[in-house]
């Protein structure tokens, strides 16, 4: 239970990126990303991730009926809610997703291994479904 009280608070991205197989690294919401990470004492998250700067798309270039600004939005900001659990023995913290801008990410399970640093904490997933591996570094904030 010590990691759970250690990872409580607010934390802002410092980086986002995704690992390919050949080892190289992307900047999937740009090399300034925004975000917060909350963790409740009672088991509360809220996770916001956002690329600031980014430019709409073409309205040319979108389907009939969606905007640029809610492209943009879909495509440079995510969000989602929920609860989260701490296993100390394996690093690991899963959020239980209970809502989110990606509405199929509700009800989902995110298991993160974590990372804690003096004051910062890496989250690393598993490889999706492109064999991209996540990782976000965050500093507390405060």
């Amino acid at each position: 239970m010590r990691d759970a009280q250690a990872l409580a608070g607010c934390w802002e991205l410092v980086s986002y990126t995704l690992t390919t197989a050949d080892g190289s690294t992307l900047h999937p919401m740009g090399l300034t990303p925004r975000g917060l990470l909350f963790y409740g004492t009672g088991g509360e998250l809220s996770v916001h991730l956002m690329q600031p700067g980014a430019a709409p798309p073409s309205a040319d270039d979108l389907p009939a009926g969606v905007t640029p600004d809610l492209a943009l939005s879909y495509g440079c900001y995510s969000s989602y809610f929920g609860r989260f659990e701490v296993n100390e023995a394996r690093s690991e913290v899963t959020h239980f997703v209970q809502g989110a801008s990606v509405l199929s990410w509700a009800g989902a399970v995110f298991p993160r291994t974590y990372h804690l640093d003096n004051h910062q904490l890496t989250l690393t997933a598993a490889a999706n479904a492109q064999g991209y591996v996540p990782t976000l570094l965050w500093q507390r904030t405060g």
